[in-house]
């Protein structure tokens, strides 16, 4: 229905994704798109090494329907910036866990919020430096995922 969205990720995908992946070859590319959950997989077919979610996409959802075959960004809510430090923690954990043991690369889902506190800033880098992934998926068995049609 929304033919010119279709059309522009054609034009990146055919143009520029092609472009810079000839000469850039060891540059990844990340294509975000802010609300992007009913577009993820018209974003997959890009060619883009990189997809960013934002806050409104479940991460285990939106895994699910990407694959392990190309990473992931994001997508903590930044509203979670002004909980107590406890339930940011299991939030920044949960996202992680809900990524996968590989292709993730944590960040929020959109950038942080007016009037968040530098503090839970600090915090959230902190937890993430922190972030031990052979303990943090010890005992689990990491599913391949393959995207759902």
């Amino acid at each position: 229905m929304l033919h010119f969205v279709g059309e522009s990720l054609k034009i990146l995908r055919n143009e520029i994704v092609s472009r810079i992946k000839k000469e850039c070859p060891h540059v990844p590319l990340v294509l975000y798109i802010n609300g992007n959950g009913g577009l993820l997989k018209c974003m997959k077919d890009t060619g883009v090494d990189v997809i960013g979610l934002d806050w409104t996409v479940d991460m285990a959802d939106g895994r699910r329907r990407l694959g392990n075959g190309i990473s992931v960004q994001g997508n903590v809510d930044a509203a979670f910036l002004f909980s107590p430090l406890p339930v940011l923690t299991d939030e920044i954990h949960r996202v992680v866990k809900s990524a996968g043991p590989k292709g993730y690369i944590l960040n929020l889902g959109h950038g942080v919020l007016q009037k968040t506190k530098e503090e839970a800033v600090a915090y959230f880098f902190d937890v993430t430096r922190s972030l031990r992934y052979d303990t943090l998926f010890q005992g689990s068995v990491a599913e391949e995922l393959q995207p759902v049609a």
